[in-house]
């Protein structure tokens, strides 16, 4: 099961790295911290992974706390993003889809993560 989730971890980590550069790309290169956290925050995820496969067990709940801190991030940030859309902001609506998407794959590694939580 460590390896699997692990697996899951790295995938996780990769895909809040590419979450960044899409980020950054549809801000039109102007949000530098997207791309610094999403690389920053991704590879510190995919390091998780990587020691939850090797089996080191402190991971696990380090990872949870992780992925439920970015859970709560997305889902303020992409209700703001989402309020500016409504609002007549055509240029927040791409960032509010994405980052919905990064709540809801966040949601998604949060329940697993939870699921196989023993302490």
């Amino acid at each position: 099961m460590a390896k699997r989730l692990g697996n899951l971890l790295i995938g996780y980590g990769v895909f809040l790295v590419v979450a960044g550069l899409v980020g950054f790309e549809l801000t039109g290169e102007t949000s530098a911290s997207s791309i610094l956290n999403g690389g920053l925050f991704g590879t510190f995820v995919i390091l998780l992974g990587v020691l939850q496969r090797q089996g080191r067990m402190w991971t696990h709940p380090a990872a949870l706390s992780a992925a439920g801190i970015f859970l709560l991030t997305f889902v303020w940030r992409a209700s703001i993003k989402w309020h500016f859309s409504a609002s007549g902001d055509a240029s927040a609506t791409a960032i509010a889809i994405l980052l919905t998407l990064m709540s809801l794959v966040s949601a998604a590694v949060v329940v697993v993560l939870f699921r196989h939580y023993r302490h």
